[in-house]
Protein backbone atom coordinates (compact mmCIF):
# COMPACT_ATOMS: atom_id res chain seq x y z
CA UNK A 1 0.00 0.00 0.00
CA UNK A 2 1.30 3.07 -0.55
CA UNK A 3 2.15 5.33 1.83
CA UNK A 4 -0.19 9.24 2.31
CA UNK A 5 2.19 11.03 0.12
CA UNK A 6 2.70 8.96 -3.02
CA UNK A 7 -0.50 8.64 -4.33
CA UNK A 8 -0.63 12.32 -6.37
CA UNK A 9 2.63 11.69 -8.72
CA UNK A 10 2.54 13.20 -11.19
CA UNK A 11 4.73 12.79 -14.66
CA UNK A 12 6.37 15.82 -14.81
CA UNK A 13 9.53 14.39 -16.63
CA UNK A 14 7.69 13.92 -19.86
CA UNK A 15 7.21 17.35 -20.07
CA UNK A 16 11.28 18.10 -19.02
CA UNK A 17 11.99 15.63 -21.80
CA UNK A 18 9.70 16.96 -24.70
CA UNK A 19 11.58 20.60 -23.64
CA UNK A 20 14.76 19.02 -24.15
CA UNK A 21 14.28 17.46 -27.64
CA UNK A 22 12.67 21.17 -28.82
CA UNK A 23 16.07 22.48 -27.76
CA UNK A 24 17.66 19.74 -29.93
CA UNK A 25 15.22 20.79 -33.01
CA UNK A 26 16.03 24.26 -32.60
CA UNK A 27 19.81 23.57 -32.11
CA UNK A 28 19.81 21.95 -36.00
CA UNK A 29 17.19 24.72 -37.07
CA UNK A 30 14.34 21.93 -37.99
CA UNK A 31 11.37 24.38 -37.94
CA UNK A 32 8.73 22.36 -38.87
CA UNK A 33 9.60 19.98 -36.07
CA UNK A 34 10.12 22.44 -33.52
CA UNK A 35 6.58 24.42 -34.24
CA UNK A 36 5.37 21.24 -34.75
CA UNK A 37 6.51 19.78 -30.66
CA UNK A 38 5.89 22.86 -29.38
CA UNK A 39 2.39 23.30 -30.36
CA UNK A 40 1.99 19.54 -28.77
CA UNK A 41 3.70 20.43 -25.82
CA UNK A 42 1.61 24.22 -25.46
CA UNK A 43 -1.40 22.09 -25.06
CA UNK A 44 -0.51 19.11 -23.27
CA UNK A 45 1.36 21.62 -20.87
CA UNK A 46 -1.73 24.27 -21.02
CA UNK A 47 -4.08 21.20 -19.89
CA UNK A 48 -1.99 20.13 -17.16
CA UNK A 49 -1.87 23.21 -15.86
CA UNK A 50 -5.52 23.90 -15.99
CA UNK A 51 -5.91 19.95 -13.92
CA UNK A 52 -3.40 21.34 -11.18
CA UNK A 53 -5.15 24.59 -10.63
CA UNK A 54 -8.54 23.47 -11.21
CA UNK A 55 -8.64 20.17 -9.17
CA UNK A 56 -5.42 19.57 -7.60
CA UNK A 57 -5.08 23.00 -5.82
CA UNK A 58 -8.61 23.74 -5.42
CA UNK A 59 -9.33 20.92 -3.50
CA UNK A 60 -6.53 21.52 -1.64
CA UNK A 61 -7.26 25.38 -0.77
CA UNK A 62 -10.60 24.05 0.41
CA UNK A 63 -9.00 21.58 3.05
CA UNK A 64 -10.01 23.70 6.44
CA UNK A 65 -6.70 25.15 7.76
CA UNK A 66 -4.81 24.60 5.06
CA UNK A 67 -1.67 26.76 4.37
CA UNK A 68 -2.62 29.03 1.01
CA UNK A 69 1.05 30.03 0.67
CA UNK A 70 2.19 26.61 -1.25
CA UNK A 71 -0.70 26.77 -3.77
CA UNK A 72 -0.24 31.01 -4.25
CA UNK A 73 3.32 30.53 -4.99
CA UNK A 74 2.09 27.34 -7.29
CA UNK A 75 0.00 29.26 -9.29
CA UNK A 76 2.03 32.13 -9.31
CA UNK A 77 4.61 29.51 -11.14
CA UNK A 78 2.04 28.57 -13.70
CA UNK A 79 1.33 32.38 -14.55
CA UNK A 80 4.62 32.32 -15.32
CA UNK A 81 5.17 29.31 -17.20
CA UNK A 82 2.02 29.93 -19.43
CA UNK A 83 3.51 33.40 -20.62
CA UNK A 84 7.13 32.12 -21.36
CA UNK A 85 4.75 29.53 -23.44
CA UNK A 86 3.43 32.63 -24.93
CA UNK A 87 6.86 33.65 -25.57
CA UNK A 88 8.43 30.67 -26.90
CA UNK A 89 5.93 30.63 -29.17
CA UNK A 90 5.72 34.43 -30.25
CA UNK A 91 9.62 34.18 -30.85
CA UNK A 92 9.29 30.97 -33.01
CA UNK A 93 8.23 33.32 -35.48
CA UNK A 94 11.02 34.74 -35.94
CA UNK A 95 13.31 31.71 -36.92
CA UNK A 96 16.19 33.11 -35.18
CA UNK A 97 17.88 30.11 -33.54
CA UNK A 98 19.63 32.13 -30.68
CA UNK A 99 16.57 33.89 -29.63
CA UNK A 100 14.52 30.37 -29.78
CA UNK A 101 17.05 29.00 -27.58
CA UNK A 102 16.73 31.56 -25.23
CA UNK A 103 13.29 31.59 -24.89
CA UNK A 104 13.31 27.57 -24.83
CA UNK A 105 16.22 27.71 -21.78
CA UNK A 106 13.77 30.39 -19.59
CA UNK A 107 10.95 28.44 -20.16
CA UNK A 108 13.24 24.82 -19.04
CA UNK A 109 13.96 26.43 -15.97
CA UNK A 110 9.87 27.83 -14.87
CA UNK A 111 9.27 24.06 -15.25
CA UNK A 112 11.78 22.67 -13.92
CA UNK A 113 11.95 24.69 -10.98
CA UNK A 114 8.24 24.38 -10.51
CA UNK A 115 8.08 20.45 -10.62
CA UNK A 116 10.89 20.23 -8.17
CA UNK A 117 8.95 22.54 -5.53
CA UNK A 118 5.90 20.64 -6.50
CA UNK A 119 7.50 17.01 -5.98
CA UNK A 120 9.45 17.91 -3.12
CA UNK A 121 7.27 20.37 -0.98
CA UNK A 122 3.18 20.59 -2.26
CA UNK A 123 2.52 17.33 -3.33
CA UNK A 124 3.84 15.17 0.00
CA UNK A 125 1.78 17.87 1.90
CA UNK A 126 -1.04 17.36 -0.34
CA UNK A 127 -0.56 13.67 -0.04
CA UNK A 128 -1.55 13.66 3.67
CA UNK A 129 -3.61 16.26 3.95
CA UNK A 130 -6.11 15.32 0.95
CA UNK A 131 -5.78 11.11 1.87
CA UNK A 132 -9.19 11.02 2.99
CA UNK A 133 -10.19 12.28 -0.30
CA UNK A 134 -8.07 10.18 -2.80
CA UNK A 135 -10.65 8.41 -4.49
CA UNK A 136 -12.38 11.71 -5.52
CA UNK A 137 -9.52 13.82 -6.58
CA UNK A 138 -8.02 11.14 -8.82
CA UNK A 139 -10.96 10.64 -10.58
CA UNK A 140 -11.20 14.36 -11.13
CA UNK A 141 -7.61 14.02 -12.49
CA UNK A 142 -8.61 11.38 -14.38
CA UNK A 143 -11.24 13.44 -16.46
CA UNK A 144 -8.01 15.72 -17.28
CA UNK A 145 -6.01 12.91 -18.57
CA UNK A 146 -9.07 11.42 -20.34
CA UNK A 147 -9.19 14.92 -21.78
CA UNK A 148 -5.54 15.01 -22.81
CA UNK A 149 -5.46 11.27 -24.25
CA UNK A 150 -8.73 12.42 -26.77
CA UNK A 151 -7.00 16.09 -27.52
CA UNK A 152 -10.26 18.05 -26.66
CA UNK A 153 -9.79 21.56 -24.80
CA UNK A 154 -12.87 22.86 -22.84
Amino acid sequence: MEDGSSWLHHDHRRYEVALADLVSLAEVEDWSAVRAHFAALRKDLELHVRMENDVLYRVYEELPDAPQAPTMSLRHEHDEILVLLRDVGYVLGTLDSDRVLEALAALEYAVTRHHQNEEEIFLPMAGHALLAQRDEVLRRLREYDNERASGRRS
